[in-house]
């Protein structure tokens, strides 16, 4: 499922918070969890890609780093 892909694959991004989130289980999360790893296979896509298209990467670039920081907030808050 995309959430396990997703938990997974911010497990990797956040090395610091890989207990919390391997222990964490929300709807909340399990919403972050899936759109991280939609946004972050886009991403993969968008740079395999020929012609890459720079605006698209930098874009969902962006979107993962967001998502990491909602995520890294939601566990310090914990």
């Amino acid at each position: 499922m995309g959430r396990e892909r997703g938990r997974r694959k911010l497990m990797l991004r956040l090395p610091d918070f890989r207990r919390v989130l391997a222990d964490q289980a929300s709807e909340t999360l399990d919403e972050i969890f899936e759109a991280y790893d939609l946004a972050a296979d886009a991403l993969d896509r968008f740079r395999r890609q020929s012609p890459r298209e720079e605006m698209l990467i930098k874009e969902y670039e962006q979107l993962c780093r967001e998502i990491e920081q909602e995520v890294i907030m939601y566990c310090t808050d914990r």
